[in-house]
């Protein structure tokens, strides 16, 4: 599902594009998603900053973050954390992981897509991970308390993120 917020219309030079991925499905995979849908209301939202469901789409999403400068991805990721971890990384940082194993919860899709996009000159010049360790990702199953207690600290990171490129 593809879903968007901005102020850039067709043609504009687009600058951020926060991207939640994940699957309401899947307890705390539903991070990206619900993180995003609480950002699009977000009062101090910058009003050029894109925001975009991903869900699941995996290779998908090269054509959506193609166009931007700037990508931050948000997205459960087991990175042997106490659950509910918030980390920030970069493509840089999370390269060489990507070719060992996966990134996300969504088995390659999004590694692929990454690392194709890259192969490609399509990727962004910057790509930035907020990433959350996640405790539950069993079907049909709501957020664990730890991922849901940890979404107000993403969201304001998410906000600061922007507001700091702003000042850049």
């Amino acid at each position: 599902m593809h879903t968007s917020t901005s102020n850039t219309g067709p043609g504009t030079q687009r600058h951020t594009l926060i991207l939640g991925v994940g699957s309401l499905l899947m307890g705390d995979d539903a991070l990206g998603v619900l993180a995003v849908q609480r950002l699009k209301t977000h009062p101090d939202l910058p009003p050029d900053v894109t925001v975009i469901d991903g869900g699941t789409d995996g290779l998908g999403l090269i054509p959506l973050m193609e166009n931007y400068q700037r990508v931050i991805l948000v997205d459960a990721v087991n990175m042997g954390l106490a659950a509910g971890t918030l980390r920030r990384f970069t493509w840089g940082d999370a390269r060489f992981l990507a070719h060992d194993r996966a990134l996300s919860l969504h088995q390659t899709d999004l590694n692929d897509a990454l690392v194709l996009a890259d192969a490609l000159g399509v990727l962004p010049p910057e790509v930035v991970f907020y990433g959350v360790q996640p405790h539950n990702t069993h079907w049909d199953q709501p957020l664990s308390l730890a991922v849901e207690r940890t979404l107000p600290a993403l969201l304001d990171a998410l906000i600061n993120e922007v507001r700091s490129e702003k000042s850049r």
